[in-house]
């Protein structure tokens, strides 16, 4: 059928230039767009297009030729599968600037083995293009990276993308901090960090429990009695809720997750320190036996003792308690 091998070559000139876009893209821009079910109709649709063009022009064309044979300006046949072979030929030669066989013996050399004899044919243009690209791509390369030094080189690509990482790690690591709460905060391990909850606690929460923890409107922090519970998640809840009972208000709207982790550690550090001022021990004395109960067994007292007295209402003291 005529003009099929010129749709099968716009064809495949299609797909190079898809597979050179989609190469030009980031991995997950180029998975995005092949998983994309539009693109592939887009693709199928503009493949179809071309099929239409092309009918279209070669139902114009057999029009003139119809026209012209009526009247009497073309033979009564057409060979259509010469025609063919000549634009296709045409196409190899410009691709291969090869010396027709019909010309060999004006590119004919001395050089014969075995009946085969050595021409000598112009180097293909294709061929000739990419080296020259190539060498207009290597002097670009040079001046670029050694010359100039526009560019990193693959070593200082490395170390900027490594930097790069560290970055989005401590920045992934702040989002992080600001995840805690009370069922999985744990005690900060980082110096500047409980540096940090107590610059927190002297501006927030030294004028009720003084600078250094003695005590004052709010209990003693440093000694074994805790009225709201001893352990970082009871003294992180407390922080975070606050007692409106007793005067001390929430501080969920007023530090992030991570600022309260911080000052509920640097709380923690202040058990056993001494005081200028203590103030009498309130609450219930806490041992080191109470303060290592695991979480799950806790857990299980407290779910138990909730379904012994199920009808029990708590009061709001008891529930900030709680807290």
């Amino acid at each position: 059928m005529k003009n099929v091998n010129r749709l099968l070559l716009a064809f495949v000139l299609l797909l190079m230039v898809g597979a050179l876009a989609t190469s030009l893209l980031s991995p997950e821009n180029s998975v995005e767009l092949l998983a994309n079910p539009v693109n592939w109709l887009v693709l199928t649709a503009g493949f179809f297009l071309i099929i239409a063009f092309m009918a279209t022009f070669q139902a114009l064309d057999a029009m003139k030729y119809m026209l012209a044979k009526k009247e009497g300006r073309l033979p009564a046949e057409e060979p259509e599968d010469q025609e063919e072979d000549e634009w296709l030929s045409g196409i190899m030669q410009k691709l291969t600037d090869a010396t027709p066989v019909e010309e060999e013996e004006k590119v004919a050399t001395d050089h014969e083995y075995d009946g085969i004899r050595e021409l000598d044919n112009n180097l293909p243009p294709w061929w000739l293009a990419g080296f020259y690209i190539s060498i207009v791509f290597a002097v670009v390369y040079l001046l670029r990276y050694h010359v100039f030094q526009s560019a990193p080189l693959p070593e200082e690509e490395f170390k900027i993308e490594m930097a790069e990482a560290e970055a989005a790690k401590e920045e992934y690591l702040e989002t992080a901090a600001n995840l805690v709460d009370e069922s999985n905060v744990a005690m900060v391990e980082s110096d500047s960090r409980i540096l940090e909850g107590e610059a927190i606690f002297t501006k927030n929460c030294a004028v009720c429990h003084a600078k250094d923890g003695g005590g004052g409107v709010g209990p003693n922090l440093t000694d074994n009695y805790w009225i709201h519970g001893a352990k970082i998640a009871d003294v992180f809840s407390t922080i975070k809720y606050g007692v409106p009972a007793k005067g001390m208000i929430p501080w969920k709207d007023q530090l992030s997750p991570a600022q309260m982790q911080d000052v509920a550690s640097y709380v923690m550090t202040l058990k056993d320190t001494t005081p200028a001022k203590p103030k009498e021990p309130q609450g219930e004395l806490v041992t080191e036996e109470a303060m290592e109960t695991p979480a799950a067994e806790e857990a299980s007292d407290r779910s138990a003792t909730e379904s012994g007295d199920s009808t029990a209402t708590p009061t709001e003291e008891e529930a900030l308690t709680s807290l």
